[in-house]
């Protein structure tokens, strides 16, 4: 559904306004109600209806915390949770060169397009998340056929350090030129694990914990300067299957790495950036903005028509989410935005990837099981 709705308001960018009527009609007669866009309008009305209990919620169900400003930072007295989730996400992985006349990053995000569901669960220090895309997607008069997705991601915070073990597997990856110029058949397989360490220099104030899970209560609004170090490892392509259709795939333009198969990269990203938690005064609302950028080295293995090579680079990306929604003392709900930017060399060739996400949370808190 999210994405479907992403798609749709590209269209009417991409056409004149004397058309708009023409797209509109298409639209209408071409959108499918199927069953996963049934499942996210059930959770979204679940959320509104979680959030009425919060609404005659106070904070008396909240404590101090000893290593932070009480005044601004507390924690909630029911420590676990159950939590379900509903997403959408467009994703753009591009092959250009550098001996093209500019190097671009293309910002069609609906290449790869899916809808996703998950849960997760925090049980003392355990925490973790697993999302499942779902199958079966029309968008407009295309017969794309769905990303196929799976997400698992394990989390652990300290009040300074915050770490984050996760895994992406994606099948039926389409992958397109810089500009547009080709594309490869839905069928290339893409793998990232990675672990996440971020450290916050100012936590005494601002809780990451409020900002990105709910597992705190942020009183009154701060932020804070952070890092984060991101050891990754990445994977891309399908052997014995070029990623470049034949008519594209020239010497000339990818010089050894005409043919290629696939790249597989570990790495390590170094990216600073701020956060800030704003609490909106006598509510319980917050909305929680967090912003990264840098760049690090990515050791670029491919194996190619010419056979294997290797290319060590500076990987440049940045990263921008938007956490906003209410957070009760028992229930909380949120919605998620996140636009993510990558791009590597193996010279001549280079990889970007952006990608946009948007996702629906609800959230229940409990005590520990009686043994």
């Amino acid at each position: 559904m999210i994405t479907t709705l992403m798609i749709y308001l590209k269209s009417i960018q991409q056409v004149h306004l004397r058309n708009f009527k023409t797209v509109l009609r298409s639209y209408l007669l071409n959108f499918r109600l199927e069953c996963k866009c049934r499942v996210g309008l059930l959770l979204v009305v679940i959320l509104l209806w979680s959030g009425l209990p919060c609404l005659g919620q106070s904070t008396t169900q909240l404590e101090p915390v000893a290593d932070a400003d009480s005044a601004y930072v507390q924690k909630f007295i029911l420590k676990n949770e159950v939590r379900l989730l509903y997403g959408g996400q467009g994703n753009n992985l591009s092959l250009g060169s550098t001996r093209d006349a500019t190097t671009q990053i293309n910002g069609d995000l609906y290449k790869n397009t899916n809808d996703y569901i998950g849960f997760g669960v925090t049980y003392g220090w355990l925490s973790g998340d697993i999302s499942f895309s779902l199958p079966g997607t029309t968008y407009l008069r295309e017969e794309r056929s769905n990303l196929d997705q799976f997400k698992l991601g394990f989390n652990y915070t300290r009040r300074e350090v915050v770490l984050r073990v996760y895994l992406i597997e994606s099948t039926g990856v389409v992958v397109s030129g810089s500009d547009n110029e080709f594309e490869s058949t839905p069928s290339i397989h893409e793998t990232k694990l990675g672990l996440q360490i971020t450290y916050l220099f100012h936590p005494s104030r601002y809780s990451y914990r409020a900002a990105i899970y709910q597992s705190e209560y942020q009183l009154k609004t701060a932020g804070s300067f952070l890092v984060r170090f991101d050891p990754f490892y990445r994977r891309l392509g399908r052997k014995g299957e070029n990623m470049i259709p034949p008519t594209h795939d020239l010497e000339s333009r990818f010089g050894d790495q005409a043919g290629l198969e696939y790249i597989q990269s570990p790495g390590l990203l170094i990216l600073p950036g701020y956060g800030i938690n704003i609490a909106l005064r006598g509510t319980r609302f917050f909305i929680s903005p967090i912003v990264v950028a840098g760049f690090g080295l990515a050791h670029n293995m491919y194996k190619s028509g010419n056979g294997e090579g290797s290319f060590t680079s500076i990987e440049y990306a940045a990263d921008i989410a938007l956490h906003a929604g209410y957070n009760g003392n028992r229930y909380y709900s949120k919605i998620q935005f996140n636009w993510s930017l990558g791009y590597t060399v193996l010279d001549p060739t280079y990889l970007t990837n952006s990608n946009l996400t948007c996702v629906l949370t609800g959230g229940f808190r409990f005590n520990r099981l009686k043994e």
